[in-house]
């Protein structure tokens, strides 16, 4: 099974999956990404606009390239906020 890192850009950098997850597919990892995206969503409500509508979820292929990424408008717009 191939393993994705899912990592989270903002305005103040990037934090990295170090250890990322074995998933079945592109889609699982979408799922996955959009798992932690709703757990930090409570912290992100508290953040200025202009800093909240710069994050976003990057899920990152075994060859470290950049296989989808999910804008915080697209993110709320999915978990229901």
């Amino acid at each position: 099974m191939p393993r994705y890192y899912i990592d989270v850009r903002s305005h103040f950098g990037i934090n990295e999956d170090p250890s990322g997850i074995e998933l079945p597919d592109v889609a699982a990892a979408r799922m996955e990404a959009l798992k932690v995206a709703e757990k930090l969503l409570k912290g992100w409500a508290a953040m200025p606009p202009d800093y909240s509508s710069d994050i976003m979820i990057e899920i990152v292929g075994e060859d470290l390239r950049p296989v989808l990424v999910i804008p915080c408008s697209d993110i709320r717009t999915t978990t229901g906020d």
